[in-house]
């Protein structure tokens, strides 16, 4: 259980890092890069990934145990 454990909090951070960076691309992208700096749009993105995480945790967790079941 550990090891999934650290798979899962890999795999939060791996997309958190994404929403990050891909905010940033989308705000240089859409040249909104002259008005707002792009890592305050990157942080913005990142707290709304943490917040959609938040409140589908339940999901989330069946989603991620779903195969493990199956093998139990």
């Amino acid at each position: 259980m550990i090891i999934l454990g650290l798979i899962g909090f890999l795999f939060f951070g791996a997309i958190g890092y994404f929403a990050y960076s891909f905010a940033q691309c989308l705000c240089v992208f859409s040249r909104l890069d002259k008005i707002i700096n792009k890592k305050i749009v990157g942080v913005f993105s990142v707290l709304f990934y943490f917040y959609f995480v938040y409140m589908n945790q339940d999901e989330i967790i069946n989603a991620f145990m779903k195969p493990i079941k199956g093998l139990i």
